[in-house]
């Protein structure tokens, strides 16, 4: 079984960085002429390249500019704003987005776990790209030395990959391993610390110094704080009044969809949308995902009491002897059918992604609750 997901803490996070970075590094060779490739690819890989080095040449730049200020006070503050916003630019298009493309009367969305977004999502990612320069560009140039090494001389190791799963084992997120990894920060923050306090630049451009060199040394706390694992407490007995009905609510809505259009026009299986503004309209076909997830809703129902055991038997029953009509490929159903009449449609393929969720799904119903049913029954 092959899991990956999302980095949790920093160290994955910048360990899968410089795992995708060793990647783009060893295909530069499908650059060549003869590779076969179109332009378009190739391009591709020429961006990922030049993504790999933004944060190298960013802190060489920078370091370049602050040094020439503090000792020949030289006029570099543009060099620096460009240099920071370069960093930025993806929390500064959003916050632009967020602006521009605003809507009125729209609600924002209710969750029930706590979660930074927005405008102070993106001034905090903004933030950490910057105070965590130096460490990611030390580690870039480290994984970029590496590959070309493996790739010339030793020939050995070209295939180190592992999940992101598998990343968060082997990272442990304490303080010794944080400020380890972040080492780059503090000695770059020491060093600009030294050398502002002998500079004989004006005093805005040294408390300027001061606080960045002062994030620099303070970066590791921030990112060992924010990669902690924190215990996750159930809070479903803590739902207020108000935030139940909500949720009974949005759980009726969406088991009424189904129940409504799964009917014998259907052939018992779910549409994959109906068309609400406008002109009423539905579409009749499906996917293997959307039969999966019928067959869900069906049991959740009964699990929140909407409907009795016997009709949970009845939709149960009648989605499954539909199931076994459909046209398959080695025992899978295709991506799309026809809910009426059942055909798959052109183009027949299967997709792993859809059959996976289908799957999981039907072999619980074959294997655990037909027989609770029978059983209750």
């Amino acid at each position: 079984m092959l899991l990956d997901g999302y980095p949790k803490g920093f160290l994955s996070y910048l360990t899968r960085t410089l795992r995708w970075i060793r990647g783009d590094y060893q295909i530069i060779g499908y650059l060549k002429r003869e590779s076969g490739l179109s332009k378009l690819s190739k391009f591709k890989i020429l961006d990922n390249i030049r993504r790999s080095l933004l944060e190298i040449t960013a802190i060489i730049v920078l370091t370049i500019l602050l040094f020439q200020k503090m000792f020949y006070n030289t006029k570099v503050w543009i060099g620096i704003l460009a240099i920071f916003v370069s960093l930025s630019l993806p929390s500064i298009l959003e916050v632009i987005c967020s602006i521009v493309y605003r809507k009125e009367n729209v609600k924002k969305q209710r969750r029930f776990t706590k979660s930074i977004d927005g405008l102070k999502g993106s001034l905090y990612r903004g933030i950490i790209s910057i105070v965590t320069l130096p460490t990611r560009g030390y580690r870039a140039a480290c994984a970029i030395i590496k590959t070309i090494y493996r790739m010339t001389v030793t020939r050995e190791h070209l295939l180190e990959w592992t999940t992101a799963a598998e990343a968060e084992k082997q990272d442990n997120n304490n303080v010794e391993a944080v400020f380890g990894k972040m080492m780059p920060n503090i000695i770059y923050g020491l060093l600009l610390l030294g050398a502002v306090t002998f500079a004989s630049c004006n005093m805005y451009f040294k408390i300027f110094v001061y606080i960045f060199a002062s994030l620099n040394l303070l970066a590791p706390i921030f990112m060992w704080q924010i990669s902690k694992e924190k215990n996750v407490i159930k809070k479903v007995n803590k739902l207020t009044k108000e935030e139940k009905i909500y949720i009974e609510d949005v759980a009726k809505r969406t088991w009424e969809y189904f129940s409504d259009f799964m009917n014998k026009e259907n052939s018992y299986i779910p549409p994959d949308n109906f068309q609400e503004s406008r002109r009423e309209k539905i579409v009749f076909r499906t996917s293997s995902t959307n039969i999966g997830l019928a067959l869900l809703t069906i049991i959740s129902a009964y699990d929140l009491k909407f409907i009795t055991l016997e009709k949970t038997v009845i939709n149960l029953e009648n989605t499954l002897e539909t199931i076994k009509k459909l046209e398959k490929w080695n025992g899978h159903l295709y991506n799309w059918y026809n809910t009426k009449t059942l055909e798959p449609l052109i183009p027949k393929y299967i997709s792993t992604v859809d059959s996976g969720n289908f799957i999981r799904i039907y072999v619980y119903i074959e294997n655990v609750f037909r027989r609770k049913a029978k059983y209750c029954l």
